[in-house]
Parts: structure tokens; sequence; C-alpha cells
């Protein structure tokens, strides 16, 4: 389960203080205190769980219904992507000049610098790039997202604001929604730089020997699935007969207890015929951060070798996903010296967030499918909504040109 480790153990404890009436100035009924003692497990475990993440309070979400315009084609996706990137660059501007209020505006005690400066720098860089491919699609500088001006790192602050202010009628309900987004999503971001590398997580890589897809050839995407193997019958053995039926492929990255569990039930040749067609990685034992974890690399060379023996990998290297991305350099350079990689992404869909609804779910990887042009895209498996968002986004890829990385060749 996805969800406590991606949960701010202070702001549950101001919620909890809030429901039992903590926060009152008067004396506490005596079944209030009794109420907050019978919590305090679970808030010090949420807190243990909490210093090994960093989600936010509030999640970006999208609605692509209000995208004025077809979504039906490659020149389609071009000038989407366009729209995206500038509307991201332009509230990437605004938050940026508030560096100074970083701690408030990003809810963290400490700013680690030198990561936020690195995560600016690549970003920058990732959507001048991005502007200069989805330009190739234009057919005059007068198109929107068009210009006559190359976009660069320099300049696209300044040409963000140009491109919002100069949107027409039709486009202002999205922009408002879009505003919205990126705010909140470029905050998602940057707190995870700002804490970066205590804890670590997917917002940069630690050194060579890691995937973020980042890199990879404009409009390629890889679909991964975390946390499985569901029990018999259920998430994992639906995804697979989806994909399988769409001739899809992606990354099941398991649990060894989760796999151990169905093992217990099944036998290994079912194993091998549910996955069959796929790709498995290794998410380790259990899910726990492997940041500082002592124990490490018995846990994670023992899960990868139950995948390759039950012949499960499907691929030429036995993957590893860090639980909530976090890992440390000796653990990237042990399993890189193992022929093995550390594969994170760049797309969360934030499908394990029971705040999020599945058709905004859905939008929101579509989304950053539009901005970042490229990369891996996080789902899970064991929550319900990945079975709606994978389909329209299968036909999403379909009709604009899209294509998915082949897991077997990685």
């Amino acid at each position: 389960m996805r969800l406590p480790g991606h949960v701010d153990a202070e702001y549950l404890y101001e919620k909890m203080k809030q429901k039992l009436g903590q926060n009152r100035p008067r004396t506490p009924h005596p079944m209030n205190l009794r109420s907050l003692s019978l919590a305090l497990p679970l808030l010090a475990l949420l807190s243990g769980a909490s210093s090994r993440a960093a989600g936010p309070k509030e999640v970006a979400v999208a609605d692509r219904s209000l995208w004025p315009r077809p979504l039906r084609s490659s020149q389609d996706f071009d000038l989407a992507s366009r729209a995206e990137n500038l509307v991201f660059a332009h509230v990437l501007g605004e938050l940026e000049a508030q560096a100074e209020g970083f701690p408030a505006l990003l809810g963290v005690k400490q700013v680690h610098d030198e990561s936020v400066r690195r995560w600016l720098e690549g970003v920058k860089d990732t959507v001048a790039r991005n502007l200069r491919a989805a330009r190739t699609a234009c057919g005059a500088p007068s198109e929107p997202g068009c210009g006559a001006e190359e976009p660069t790192a320099a300049n696209l602050v300044r040409l963000g604001g140009a491109f919002v202010a100069g949107l027409g009628p039709e486009y202002q309900a999205w922009l408002a929604m879009d505003s919205r987004f990126y705010t909140l999503y470029v905050k998602e971001q940057l707190r995870l730089a700002a804490l970066f590398p205590s804890p670590t997580s997917e917002i940069l890589p630690l050194g060579p020997g890691e995937v973020t897809g980042s890199d990879w050839p404009d409009r390629q995407f890889l679909l991964t699935f975390d946390d499985g193997p569901t029990p018999a019958g259920k998430g994992t053995d639906r995804l697979v007969a989806l994909l399988n039926a769409r001739e899809a492929k992606g990354v099941f990255f398991v649990l060894g207890d989760a796999l151990e569990t169905r093992l217990g039930r099944t036998s290994a040749a079912s194993l091998q015929a549910l996955y069959q067609g796929q790709c498995v990685g290794s998410h380790g034992q259990r899910h726990v951060s492997h940041q500082k974890l002592a124990t490490w690399k018995e846990p994670v060379e023992g899960s990868r070798e139950r995948i390759s023996t039950l012949g499960l990998a499907g691929s030429r290297k036995v993957l590893f996903r860090p639980p909530y991305g976090q890992r440390s350099p000796e653990l990237t350079r042990w399993l890189s010296g193992q022929g093995g990689e550390v594969m994170l992404w760049n797309i969360d869909s934030q499908d394990w967030n029971a705040t999020v609804a599945p058709g905004p779910t859905t939008d929101r990887v579509v989304t950053l499918m539009l901005l970042w042009r490229r990369g891996i895209v996080l789902f899970h498996d064991v929550h319900d909504k990945v079975h709606e968002a994978v389909p329209r986004l299968l036909d999403f890829a379909r009709d604009t040109g899209l294509t998915w990385k082949d897991c077997s060749a990685l």
C-alpha cells in the first residue's frame, strides 16, 4: 500500500486534533483523551512513514474537457503540448520569483538550495527542448504557441507570459484550470527538490545506473505498475489481460512478500502464465524506504533472484524500483555492478491518492504526457483507478501517434 508513505504526519496530527476537539481552549473530554491515546500508535506509524516521503497536502488534478481543441492527431498533440509547456513556464517563473519564501510556500523547514537549483536548471532545459520539438508542427509563427523566437532556458518564462496574455476567450476556462494545476504541480516538484537528498525521491538522479525516461526519444512512454501482485483474479490479472488484449506492455514492480503470498496459493507456472508478454521488476521485499535501510542488500538481491528463477523478468535486466523512489548512492552503484538498473519515473498518476477521482487521475497523466513528451508513467495495479486510466491512455497514444517503449528491450 502506497498511501502511508505519502502522508504528512504533522498535517494528519492537526486533523486528528481538530476531529477530537483538541484545538479548543478548554479541558478535553476524557473520551477525547482516550480516543487520542488509541490513535497515537497510528500517528506514530504515520510519523515514521512521513520521514521517508514527501507527499504534498494538495495534489494537482486536471480536467481535459476544458481544452477547447480536439486531441486526436499528432498535430493536435503538438498544439496542446505547446500550450501546456508555455503555461508551465509562466507558472514556474511566478513561483521561482518567490524563492525567498520557499520554506513557507512548500511547507518545509529547510530548503536544499543546490537540489532546487539543479531541478530548476534541468526543467528549464527540458521545457525549452519540448517547445522546440512541439513547434516542428507549426505552419506559421502566428499559430498558437508558435513564433519566430526559438525557445531557450533563458527566454521560456517570458514566452510563457506572452502566450498566456495573448490567449483568446475560448481558452480562458482551460487556462484558469491549467494555471491552478501547474501552481500545485510545480509546488509538488519543488517540495521534492527542496527536501532532496533527505529524503531522496524521483525528482533528481543520484548518478549513472538510474532510468527516469526523461532522456528518451520524443513521444515515447512506458507504463509501470507497483505493489502487486494482487490475489488471483483481482487487479493484476485484470490489468495484464487488458494490456495483452491491446498488445501493450508494461513493467510490473512486484513486492517480494506479495509474490510469495500469491505463490503459496498457486504455482510458479500460473505466475509465469500471468505475466507472459509483460515485464516484471523488483519493488523490494516489503514496501519500505531503502535509503537508510541497513539490510537493504539482502531483500533487494533476494527479490531480484526470485523473479529471475521464476522466469518472470521478461527484460534483459532485472529492474529495481525503490519504494517512494528512496534509495542510496551505494544501492544504485551496487545494482549497476550486478547488471541491474534503478527505474524511477517522471509522471506520477497519484492513483493511490484517495482524494483524486478516476477521471482527474487520467487527465493528470494525459496533461503530464503533453508537458514532458516522454517518460515513465507510475501506476499501481493494486488500485482500481488504473483500470479506467490505462484504456484511455492507450486510446490517447494511438490517436496522437505516441509510442510505448518495449520493456523487453530495456
